[in-house]
């Protein structure tokens, strides 16, 4: 078993340092790389040497984890005792910078002709009551989507109010209409909020969206109270996943064999951190949970 768990140090995409006493013991070739040290140099000598600053050794000797910027390399550090473990964040944080930049170019390129639909949608006067049902429809999409360019324009939410979460269902279930037919989906919406509908709304359409696509049946959408917040949630019975955090950055549930953009997960965190909160996702039981936490006031 030592055997193996060496050889898969070895070959691991995570940097490790191995200490005791100031002194190096081991470190593998990815530590090696990110720390710009020869094995060979560094081995059994002060463990200052090997990592060449003092934020890392202060963080090796009194554990905790951070983000910093060593050697030219974003690295998250994570300090346990005699252990330093060493994730090159750098690529990552590039794909991020260029998708902000993509973001923004998109919200720009939107908000002119969303901003001119309003206008012609007002003129428009329905003869029946289903042309008005569907002129409705369609200015409150157009609202929405204003909504989220501002969301990805990075400006300050909506106006809050409050009202009860199951007013929502109804225009979630007629833009998921054709998803959702013979898909067992559960809805239990009991509480109330505090907060901008619009952006909540876009929340919840993006987490029912996603778990259609990549989940399994049956998919309960829920709210319950927790901790002074208020909590929603979509569940579903899909596999367990490797990393739940991944998720939330693009493209990353749609290995599971999904076609989109895998961008859902990343507004959801981002509207929600908007909003005061937080996204997070878990296993739970049998279950994959991916939600919101939202102060109840």
């Amino acid at each position: 078993m030592n055997e193996l768990l060496a050889e898969a140090w070895e070959k691991a995409l995570e940097g490790l340092v191995l200490h005791r006493n100031r002194q190096v013991l081991y470190l593998n070739p990815k530590a090696e790389e990110l720390l710009e040290v020869s094995r060979e140099k560094v081995v059994g000598r002060p463990l200052l040497l090997a990592l060449r600053d003092h934020r890392l050794e202060a963080l090796a000797l009194h554990g905790g984890e951070r983000t910093l910027e060593v050697r030219s390399r974003t690295l998250r550090v994570r300090a346990l005792p005699g252990r330093l473990y060493l994730l090159d964040e750098t690529e990552l944080n590039r794909r991020l910078e260029a998708l902000e930049e993509a973001t923004q170019a998109l919200a720009h390129e939107l908000r002119t002709p969303l901003a001119g639909m309003g206008p012609l949608l007002e003129a428009l006067t329905p003869r029946t009551p289903q042309e008005k049902e569907v002129l409705d429809l369609l200015k409150g999409e157009v609202a929405r989507l204003s909504r989220l360019v501002r969301d990805l324009s990075l400006t300050q939410p909506g106006p809050k109010r409050t009202f009860p979460l199951e007013e929502l269902w109804p225009r979630l279930e007629r833009l998921l209409r054709e998803k959702i037919q013979e898909r067992q989906v559960e809805v239990h919406l009991p509480h109330t909020a505090h907060t901008d509908p619009e952006a909540l709304f876009q929340i919840l359409l993006n987490l029912l969206d996603n778990a259609l696509k990549y989940g399994q049946d049956p998919i309960r959408l829920l709210s319950r109270e927790e901790g002074g917040r208020l909590l929603l949630e979509v569940r579903d019975q899909g596999p367990e996943l490797p990393d739940y955090e991944l998720l939330f950055l693009p493209r990353h549930r749609g290995f599971q064999g999904g076609a989109g953009q895998g961008l859902g997960l990343y507004l959801v965190r981002r509207i929600a951190q908007g909003l005061g909160g937080e996204a997070y996702a878990r296993r739970d039981g049998a279950e994959n949970v991916f939600g919101v936490a939202l102060p109840l006031n």
